[in-house]
């Protein structure tokens, strides 16, 4: 993989090209703007059950069952929206190095084939695998809560 290109374009389809591929790399960052967002909802949406959970502390009722069924269903909901998000930015870098092949540069292309494209964990580990440990250690958290509670309601 070599960082330059050459392309065979006149000045004013470079340009087009040009302005064309900034906006798909804005798009490309809004796309993890927003499942920054997504995270810090997520996160203060658990934060609330689990400060409403402490609220309720060890008495055992149907209510800390409840918050833990809840609590599993926005982990499931948080893990497939960040898996959603990864996989429209793997696809809107295709188009980005797509697009970088009409460019005198390369970068993104480049800096991923450094990278090793995400599957040396020694280069590089990738950041959408590292954020879906967080809601399955919610999820495991919400599990044992539950487990916790059910055998306090049920079993006495």
């Amino acid at each position: 993989m070599s960082l330059m290109n050459k392309p065979s374009f006149n000045d004013e389809e470079n340009k087009l090209i040009f302005e064309q591929y900034k906006l798909y790399v804005e798009m490309a960052d809004r796309i993890s703007q927003r499942r920054m967002n997504a995270n810090t909802f997520f996160i203060s949406v658990n934060t609330l059950l689990f400060a409403v959970a402490s609220y309720l502390g060890e008495t055992a009722t149907l209510w800390n069952l409840a918050i833990g069924v809840l609590g599993c269903i926005l982990c499931f909901a948080w893990y497939f929206t960040l898996n959603s998000y990864r996989q429209l930015n793997s696809g809107k870098f295709k188009v980005i190095h797509e697009i970088e092949k009409l460019l005198p540069l390369s970068g993104y292309e480049y800096e991923w084939d450094i990278l090793k494209n995400g599957e040396n964990k020694k280069k590089y580990w990738p950041l959408s695998h590292v954020e879906k440990i967080v809601p399955i250690v919610f999820f495991i958290s919400y599990m044992v809560y539950i487990i916790y509670h059910f055998a306090e309601v049920f079993c006495g």
